[in-house]
C-alpha cells in the first residue's frame, strides 16, 4: 500500500528504562551524518499454508489514545484514524511509482493522471468503473466538490490547506472569498476534470496541488455548519469507493470494515472484513502473543525488544518516512494575514541559541540507549531519511554532541552566568526559563526522556522547565501547540512524513502546520526554487533539495531528533507478507491471504 501524499499527525511512541547523562565524548564535527540503526530485519515473510475463505484479518494500533471517529480520508487530523482509513480507502486513488512519484496515464487506477507541462493542465479521469459503496458512480463532480471543501473560506479550522494548492489558478481568490468558483478547476466531462496550474512544477508529480483522494459530493453538500464539522455525515459515515466501508465501531475503541460490493476491482478482494482495533502499548507483547491480531504497524522498541521471541508471528522492518524533533517557538500564526509572522523577541530568536541547543544533545548515544538500537539519529532538516532514496544525503549537516561548541556559541549569543547560579540570564541579564512541551503518550519512556533533555541543557546553562511542571496529555499538547500558547517556547513532537517531498506543506509561511511559526529570506527562497520548471531535471532537483536541507539545518527552526525503522508483526496465520511492497509498493491488504480461522497463539 503506497504511502500517504499527505501528512500524518503522529504521536511520538518512546520506549526504554533510563536517563542518559552527559556523554564523555566530546565530537567537534558537524557532518558525517547519521549512522543506521543497530538492529536488522527481514522485509518479508513467507507462512505457507492452505487458505481460509472468508477468515476476518484483524490489526491492531498501538496506541494510548482513543480513536476520534473522523473517518475523513482527506481531512483526519490523527494518525490513528488514519490507520483505519488507509485501508478504507485503498492508499491513492492515483498511482505512484518506487519514487513516490504519480504514474501517468494508468488506466488500472482508480483516477487516472495526466500532467501537460505545454498547457500547465493536470486532467484527472474517473475510472468509469469506480462507484460509490452506495452504488453510485463517482465523477467529475465528486472530485471538485472536494476542492471547493478544501478552499472553502468558511472551514476556517482546516489544516490541508497550504499554498501549494495556490499553484491552482483562482484557488486563492477562492479560499480568500473572493471568487464564488475555482477558476482553474473545470469540469470537461462527467468523469473528467481539468485543472489548470499557473506554473508547472516537478512537484506536481509527487502532488503538489494535487488531491489523491476525495469525498462524496452529496456528502459534502450537506455540511452547512464548519463548527460542527466533526458531526457530519461525512466524517461518521463516510461512502467509500475503495475496498472496504465502515459497518460498525465502537465509540474509541474498535472498527469494523466490510467490502465495498461495489468496488471496481472486487475480484481481487480476499479478505471480506477487517476488525481494526487500538492496543495499549502496556498490553501490546502480550496482545501479540496471545493471537488477539493478525498485523500491528509502527511498534515501538519496547514491543519489539518483548516481543520478538514470540514464535506464533514475525517482525519485520523497514526504513521508515518518519522523524522525531525539537521545535522551537519562533512567532505566532497570523490568521488575518493567513501566514506565520516571526517574533523577534522570541527566547529563541538568535540562530546560535538555537545551535547551542542542538549540539548540547547527545543524540547518538539517545537513539542508541533508549531506543534499543531502532532509531538513529536525523541529519540536515529531518525531513529526507534514507527511505527517501532519491533525495536522502549521508553527508548531510548533524549537529553531533559538542558540549563546549554548545557553550561557546551561547557566550556568543550573549547567554552568560550573570549571578553564578549555573543558569545563563540571556543578552539583558535577563533571567530567561524555556518552556518545554512534551507529551504524554503512554510509554514508559516518556518522563525520563523529558529529564534526559532537560539535564543535557542544563549542563550547558540553559534553564528548561516542563509546561505547567509535567508531561501534557496528548490532545492538550496538539491544541496547546497549534494554539502558539505563550507559555511554550520549545516543544517536542513528530511527523509521520509525506511522500511527496516539498517542505512547503510542513514549513511554508502560509501553512498551519508549521508550529514553529518560522520563516526567513534564504528558506522561503530555497523553497521556491524547488518549484522551478528547470526543476524537471532531476540531478538538478536533487542538488536543490540537498541545498534546501543544508540550510534549514543552519537556521535550526526544529532540532531533528531521530529517525527510525518502521516495524510490524506478522502472525502466522498470514500466508505471505512483504512489508516493503506493502509499505512502499502495491500490496494492497485486500488481497492478503490467512490459513486459519483464527490468529495463531
Amino acid at each position: 500500500m503506497k504511502k500517504s501524499h499527505l501528512i500524518k499527525f503522529v504521536s511520538s511512541a518512546l520506549v526504554a528504562s533510563l536517563v542518559l547523562g552527559a556523554c564523555a565524548s566530546n565530537s567537534s564535527s558537524n557532518s558525517s551524518g547519521a549512522t543506521k540503526p543497530a538492529a536488522e530485519f527481514q522485509t518479508k515473510v513467507e507462512n505457507g499454508g492452505s487458505t481460509v475463505e472468508n477468515a476476518r484479518l484483524k490489526i491492531g494500533i498501538v496506541t494510548p489514545d482513543p480513536l476520534t471517529g473522523l473517518w475523513n480520508p482527506v481531512f483526519y487530523l490523527e494518525a490513528n484514524d488514519y490507520a483505519v482509513l488507509r485501508h478504507m480507502t485503498g492508499g491513492s486513488a492515483i498511482k505512484s511509482d518506487e519514487s513516490f512519484r504519480f504514474v501517468q496515464d494508468d488506466d488500472t487506477a482508480a483516477v487516472k493522471f495526466h500532467l501537460d507541462r505545454d498547457t500547465k493542465e493536470v486532467t484527472l479521469t474517473v475510472n468509469p468503473d469506480l462507484k460509490w459503496s452506495n452504488g453510485q458512480e463517482v465523477t467529475a463532480k465528486d472530485i471538485i466538490a472536494t476542492y471547493k471543501l478544501l478552499g472553502n473560506p468558511k472551514y476556517e479550522t482546516n489544516v490541508r490547506y497550504s499554498d501549494d494548492y495556490e499553484l491552482i489558478e483562482g484557488m486563492k481568490e477562492y479560499h480568500e472569498g473572493a471568487a464564488s468558483e475555482i477558476s482553474g478547476i473545470t469540469e470537461k466531462d462527467n468523469k473528467t476534470v481539468v485543472l489548470k496550474f499557473k506554473e508547472v512544477t516537478p512537484s506536481i508529480m509527487w502532488g503538489d496541488g494535487i488531491l489523491f483522494n476525495y469525498l462524496n459530493a452529496e456528502q459534502i453538500e450537506k455540511i452547512t455548519d464548519f463548527n460542527k464539522f466533526a458531526e457530519a455525515e461525512l466524517n461518521t459515515k463516510p461512502l467509500s469507493y475503495g475496498p472496504y466501508v465502515i459497518d460498525k465501531t465502537v465509540n474509541g475503541e474498535s472498527v469494523l470494515l466490510k467490502q465495498n460490493e461495489y468496488f471496481y476491482k472486487k475480484d481481487d478482494v480476499k479478505i471480506k472484513e477487517i476488525e481494526i482495533k487500538t492496543v495499549s502499548p502496556a498490553q501490546a507483547s502480550n496482545v501479540l502473543k496471545n493471537g488477539d491480531v493478525d498485523l500491528v504497524d509502527e511498534l515501538t522498541a519496547g514491543i519489539w525488544e518483548s516481543s520478538k521471541d514470540h514464535k506464533n508471528g514475525t517482525i519485520l522492518g523497514v526504513d521508515d518516512l518518519y522523524m522525531s524533533y525539537i521545535g522551537f517557538k519562533l512567532g505566532k500564526y497570523d490568521q488575518e494575514k493567513g501566514e506565520s509572522v516571526v517574533d523577534p523577541n522570541a527566547k529563541a530568536a538568535d540562530e546560535r541559541v538555537r545551535q547551542a541547543f542542538a549540539y548540547a544533545l547527545d543524540r547518538d548515544r539517545i537513539n542508541e540507549k533508549i531506543y534499543n538500537g531502532i532509531r538513529f539519529s536525523a541529519t540536515g532538516s529531518g525531513l529526507y531519511p534514507p527511505a527517501v532514496k532519491m533525495i536522502y544525503n549521508p553527508d548531510s549537516v548533524a549537529y553531533n554532541y559538542d558540549k563546549e561548541k554548545a557553550e561557546k556559541l551561547l557566550d556568543e549569543a550573549g547567554f552568560k552566568d550573570v549571578d553564578g547560579d549555573g543558569l545563563r540570564e540571556n543578552a539583558k541579564g535577563e533571567k530567561v526559563q524555556f518552556n518545554f512541551a512534551i507529551r504524554n503518550t503512554g510509554q514508559n519512556i516518556d518522563q525520563p526522556l523529558a529529564d534526559t533533555l532537560i539535564q543535557s541543557w542544563k549542563d550547558v546553562g540553559l534553564d528548561v522547565q516542563l509546561v505547567d511542571g509535567k508531561l501534557m496529555a496528548m490532545k492538550d499538547w496538539s491544541q496547546r501547540v497549534q494554539a502558539d500558547d505563550p507559555d511554550i517556547d520549545i516543544f517536542q513532537g513528530a511527523w509521520g512524513l509525506a511522500s511527496n517531498p516539498n517542505p512547503q506543506a510542513l514549513l511554508g509561511k502560509q501553512s498551519q502546520l508549521n508550529y514553529q511559526r518560522y520563516t526567513s529570506q534564504k528558506l522561503d527562497s530555497d523553497m521556491n526554487k524547488l518549484m522551478s520548471e528547470e526543476m524537471f531535471d532531476d540531478k538538478k532537483l536533487v542538488d536543490a533539495y540537498r541545498e534546501f536541507d543544508t540550510n534549514f539545518a543552519t537556521e535550526v527552526p526544529w532540532i531533528p531528533l531521530s529517525w527510525t525503522t518502521k516495524m510490524m508483526w506478522v502472525n502466522n496465520r498470514v500466508k505471505n507478507f512483504d512489508y516493503q511492497e506493502y509499505t512502499y509498493g502495491d500490496l494492497p491488504i485486500y488481497q492478503l491471504e490467512l490459513t486459519s480461522e483464527t490468529p495463531a497463539k
